[in-house]
């Protein structure tokens, strides 16, 4: 029984996290968007930051989800720009992705 129990809760820690990555993918986040980068990794004309690098900017900030929620729906220009070395830098809005679908990967990046 205790078996079982302790199988249930992995299941359950881990749902939202395969979750969050599957709407990722499902989004086309992944195009423009790693889990993680090597330190000095040259970056591809698109890349913008890393998951890791996005949840070590922002974790704990007060706000910050409505604020990550809302560059995922309208877009942003130069935020990472400097820190990504790049001239410029520019996340297209998402439109289609539903708010309650940006709130769950927002959350969950912030976890990483």
């Amino acid at each position: 029984m205790r078996y079982i129990m302790i199988l249930a809760l992995a299941g359950f820690v881990s749902t939202p996290a395969l979750a969050s990555m599957e709407l990722s993918d499902k989004y086309e986040c992944t195009d423009c968007h790693k889990l993680d980068v090597k330190p000095g990794a040259t970056r591809k004309k698109k890349e913008g930051p890393s998951y890791k690098e996005i949840a070590k900017e922002y974790k704990g900030k007060k706000g910050i989800e409505k604020q990550l929620v809302d560059s995922i729906k309208k877009g942003s220009k130069d935020t990472w720009a400097k820190k990504l070395g790049k001239p410029k830098t520019e996340m297209d809005a998402e439109e289609d992705i539903p708010v309650k679908d940006a709130e769950t990967m927002v959350k969950w990046i912030l976890t990483l």
